[in-house]
């Protein structure tokens, strides 16, 4: 069914406007809404799902298969240039669905994990142009949020992360959004979303960079706009199409970083906690106030085999043996694989690891690109680079022996029967700081 562009546009009539055009036009800004609140008869969905009906069926610059050609060929993942490649690349597409289907406001509905647990019925609907057959068994019924945190209890800091932390490093290296946000709900989902070059095929891949991207928007709200750096907001993204399927040039990141210029924004940021509880310490003292600290920086190098383990300095272990409640404990890593086809549908398990016990500090299903014909994916020529990190949380271990401490990152094998060969782990690093406070 078409979606009746008078009403679309009537019921849009509420969106901010951010322009006028040559004639007088005013321009609204398209409005993100979670899929959550949304259903098949919604405009947004009704339009998304008529433009995969179209597109499904074409061959051209315009087709369905194109998308899921440009983000096999030119996307970007496990660096920097993750977060603003693939906004270009969604605002291109809502572009693409308004001009196939006449509904000029529409807007991609973002699917919100942790708020809405279960996959959209929209999508799971085996009559809907949006389903998937190839999703992962049984996952019409899974608890998103129930399965992504029995993996990993680590995820971004919208409030405190900084640049790289959050958004990555150049040439390569994820940060904490991807590698602990994106990549669980790709593994989860199964199927032509486990690897970059078949997952645009789901339309659950649009709904949940939405919601990605929707990360982004929250945390430039609160840290981002002092943070970016310059020769960051110099690059250049590309690989795109326009509404008539030509390809568009290269495209300034700098311009990436608000989403109302390019035309959107969404219902309701990302719901973070806020904690205004006092830390508790002595009567009459709020807080902690910084008088000294030091810092150490390690790195081990990996002999080829699976797993890589980094042991942590004497003194260091030794100071967060001793620790009381004034010490604050501040670890940030990463850890590095060779970029080849093992290590596909893994995931990086870390441990932190003291006379025979072992605490998490995180695990990431691996997103991949892996070279073709001895070339470099769209500028992926380095290792896989994963971050990690741990604060306090690690004093109980540690405190309950007195050997060594180690961080220790292996490969589990998420498809075992295919008997592959061990993922080659490179290198781990690790900046460890500790900083002494006293109560005030």
């Amino acid at each position: 069914m078409r979606v009746n562009r008078r009403a679309a546009l009537a019921g849009g009539a509420a969106a901010a406007i951010v322009g006028t055009g040559v004639a007088g036009a005013q321009t609204p800004v398209r409005i993100r809404k979670g899929a959550g609140g949304l259903t098949a008869t919604s405009d947004d969905v009704a339009a998304f799902s008529e433009a995969a009906r179209i597109m499904k069926r074409r061959n051209d610059g315009l087709s369905w298969a194109r998308q899921t050609q440009i983000h096999h060929r030119d996307s970007q993942h496990n660096n920097g240039l993750f977060l603003p490649w693939h906004r270009q690349q969604l605002v291109h597409m809502e572009r693409i669905v308004a001009r196939l289907t006449g509904h000029d406001t529409f807007a991609m509905p973002y699917w919100d994990w942790q708020e809405h647990r279960f996959l959209p019925e929209w999508v799971t609907d085996r009559d809907s142009p949006l389903y998937e057959r190839e999703r992962a068994r049984g996952v019409e019924t899974l608890d998103f949020a129930e399965a992504r945190w029995a993996e990993s209890s680590y995820t971004a800091k919208l409030a405190s992360d900084g640049f790289e932390t959050f958004c990555g490093k150049l040439p390569e290296g994820a940060g904490m959004v991807e590698g602990y946000g994106h990549n669980h709900i790709h593994q989860l989902i199964g199927g032509a979303m486990r690897h970059p070059r078949t997952s645009a095929r789901d339309a659950m891949f649009w709904l949940h960079h939405s919601n990605v991207d929707r990360v982004w928007a929250t945390w430039h709200r609160n840290r981002g706009k002092d943070l970016y750096p310059a020769d960051w907001t110099a690059r250049t993204v590309t690989g795109f199409v326009d509404v008539e399927g030509r390809l568009v040039g290269e495209l300034p990141v700098g311009g990436t970083l608000e989403t109302r210029p390019l035309g959107y924004d969404y219902d309701r940021l990302y719901p973070f906690p806020v904690f205004s509880v006092p830390e508790e310490g002595p009567p009459g003292a709020t807080r902690r106030v910084p008088t000294g600290g030091q810092s150490w920086t390690v790195r081990a190098q990996a002999a080829g085999a699976g797993r890589v383990t980094l042991v942590l300095p004497d003194d260091a272990v030794a100071r967060m043996r001793e620790a009381d409640d004034t010490l604050m404990i501040a670890g940030e890593g990463s850890v590095a694989y060779a970029r080849e086809a093992a290590l596909e549908d893994r995931s990086l398990e870390i441990r932190l690891t003291c006379d025979g016990r072992e605490r998490s500090l995180g695990s990431s299903p691996t997103f991949v690109h892996i070279p073709e014909s001895g070339e470099g994916h769209a500028g992926h020529r380095g290792p896989y680079v994963l971050p990690f990190r741990f604060g306090e949380e690690v004093l109980n271990l540690l405190a309950s022996g007195d050997g060594a401490a180690a961080v220790t990152v292996f490969a589990e094998d998420l498809a075992p029967e295919l008997a592959r060969p061990d993922a080659r782990a490179e290198w781990i690093e690790l900046t460890l700081t500790l900083t002494e406070t006293r109560w005030a």
